[in-house]
């Protein structure tokens, strides 16, 4: 049996020193509406620490009756929109600011100031959304020294039925070396839609032209009630770590049916390989 001493081994990811924390939701909906309140007290937590942390939700869908068992919305919230549904619940329940963004992700929507740790949060289940993302992380990188650690990040969200994954990425570059450490440690990565291109092709039930049936639809978007709450739950760990500088890995996967995990983690040869094989390798290596 080979044992595997890449986690004894990682090194810590480097951020610049920052005056500010910018936390951005882009998807209001399955794991996104669970993942809300987690970064709501995330951003508490920072500001009393001395670290003023701004909040943004951004979705432009409205809750539907559909939405209620799966998602973190209740009977009486049908019909309103869903950032600002949530913005209004968190924000008198915590007592900070949350910008609600009705509409489409933007870059120009994104704060992208060099003293702000910028972190883009997508929860979306769509590739053309997750263009969008991609498209912000790289207008909003081209004007960042790419010798030095970066404050503009992107942490990616996504589930089949029961099974899911947390990407960590920061660049689009395809040269793995690119990506050489600094001595200190880590300080880019490849984007999520680098570790995985299948986010970026569109399923089958997204094209306008599809034949699909309304229980073939059903069959496609079936999912565990739990899933979500898993996905949420890990991603928080991710920002927790991340914003307290203790962040060592930056791909995870697990699956709820066989109760497996398994993450990726901050050692050079890992992240030289990611660009192509993690999306290959999967869940079980």
């Amino acid at each position: 049996m080979k044992l595997n001493y890449d986690f004894v081994e990682a090194k810590p990811l480097v951020l610049p020193m920052h005056e500010k924390v910018s936390l951005n939701l882009i998807g209001c909906g399955g794991t996104g509406s669970w993942l809300a309140a987690s970064l709501c007290r995330l951003a508490r937590v920072l500001t009393e620490k001395g670290k003023p942390t701004q909040v943004t939700f951004i979705d432009p869908d409205i809750v539907e009756q559909a939405n209620v068992t799966r998602q973190n919305f209740c009977d009486a919230e049908i019909g309103l929109n869903k950032a600002q549904t949530l913005a209004v619940r968190y924000s008198m329940a915590w007592g900070i600011e949350i910008t609600a963004i009705p509409q489409p992700l933007d870059k120009m929507m994104i704060d992208s100031e060099q003293t702000t740790l910028t972190i883009l949060i997508g929860c979306v289940d769509n590739a053309q959304a997750r263009n969008s993302i991609a498209n912000a992380l790289e207008f909003h990188q081209q004007w960042r020294c790419s010798q030095h650690a970066t404050s503009f990040w992107w942490l990616d969200c996504g589930n089949h039925e029961t099974s899911g994954q947390v990407l960590l990425g920061s660049h689009l570059s395809t040269e793995p070396e690119f990506y050489q450490f600094h001595e200190l440690g880590c300080i880019r990565l490849p984007a999520p839609t680098l570790q995985h291109p299948d986010l970026l092709v569109p399923r089958p039930e997204e094209l306008n032209n599809h034949n699909l049936s309304c229980e073939q639809l059903a069959m496609l978007n079936a999912q565990s009630l739990g899933i979500n709450q898993r996905v949420a739950a890990e991603a928080t760990e991710y920002l927790i770590q991340l914003t307290t500088r203790q962040l060592k890995r930056f791909a995870t996967y697990f699956d709820l049916a066989s109760g497996s995990a398994n993450s990726y983690y901050l050692v050079e040869k890992t992240v030289f390989k990611a660009i192509n094989t993690i999306s290959l390798q999967g869940l079980y290596t």
